[in-house]
């Protein structure tokens, strides 16, 4: 499986993360999580539209309304495109300390999304079920620095990572979608011994877990079963999140170059598969 590499976007952020399509798949909403700002890029022509957010900005899902909920630092906000303005929901954390990181909407609409210590000195995270009334419930203490969120329905599997050094695991775990409730957690996949911590991450129509490999270079591809498939090579050393976009990709990444020197890092790009 070999693909070709552009940029999309026509402005770069310093950390690229949580790509989500429109519904027409016209345009692509991404954050610069260091920058604050939200964006939205024409998946056409790259033309990008920006908002600076109100804090630090960690994940975005689309609503069915065609407003955004946002994981910031003190917690979820609603964004209304047609004022831009953002609109605090609710606030599951109780600490001061703590920012939203990854997220991702299971197969009925609930909002994952984990939290991370600021500074990253502790394990404070924990993942947060949010239901579309905003009530929400929290799961698995201990985290570091929760990513990797993904659902397969067909398997009835939620699938989280902790991207921490130290950590470096995808768990995989079994998903009650009447109830919203995850059961027998356990190891999917480790990543010590290839390039690339586990990031931003999702689940195609066969299954495989398919997840950036920020620091490496590439994204990691797994079968259903926890074996490793042929990674794909990226042309950034910090791809951070993706999605599927017909028979190719979307990929936020992370700037790791100059302001002023041309280069594709913290561009959204594009990959097409060329095989």
């Amino acid at each position: 499986m070999t693909f070709s590499f552009e940029i999309l976007s026509d402005t770069w952020g310093h950390l690229g993360e949580s790509p989500v399509l429109s519904k027409d798949g016209h345009y692509l909403w991404w954050v610069d999580t260091e920058g604050w700002r939200l964006l939205r890029s024409h998946t056409g022509t790259g033309a990008t539209e920006t908002w600076q957010t109100p804090e630090i900005i960690g994940c975005i899902a689309l609503r069915d309304d065609g407003t955004l909920l946002a994981g910031l630092a003190s917690g979820l906000f609603i964004f209304n495109p047609q004022t831009g303005l953002f609109q605090q929901a609710c606030s599951p954390e109780t600490r001061n300390d703590m920012r939203f990181n990854d997220c991702a909407l299971d197969p009925v609409g609930r909002f994952w999304a984990g939290t991370m210590h600021r500074d990253i000195t502790e394990p404070a995270g924990a993942l947060f079920c949010v239901e579309r009334d905003l009530t929400h419930k929290r799961f698995f203490d201990g985290l570091w620095t929760p990513n990797g969120l993904a659902f397969d329905a067909d398997r009835a599997r939620m699938y989280f990572s902790d991207s921490h050094p130290s950590i470096q695991t995808i768990w995989v775990c079994d998903y009650d979608l009447a109830s919203g409730n995850p059961s027998n957690k356990r190891v999917f996949a480790r990543t010590e011994h290839v390039e690339g911590r586990p990031d931003g991450a999702f689940v195609d129509d066969s299954g495989v877990y398919w997840i950036a490999g920020v620091g490496g270079s590439q994204i990691l591809r797994f079968a259903p079963t926890g074996d490793m498939l042929e990674p794909i090579p990226v042309p950034v050393t910090h791809p951070t999140k993706l999605v599927h976009q017909g028979d190719g990709l979307l990929i936020t990444t992370r700037r790791t170059a100059p302001a002023n020197v041309s280069d594709m890092s913290g561009h959204v790009l594009r990959a097409r598969r060329t095989d």
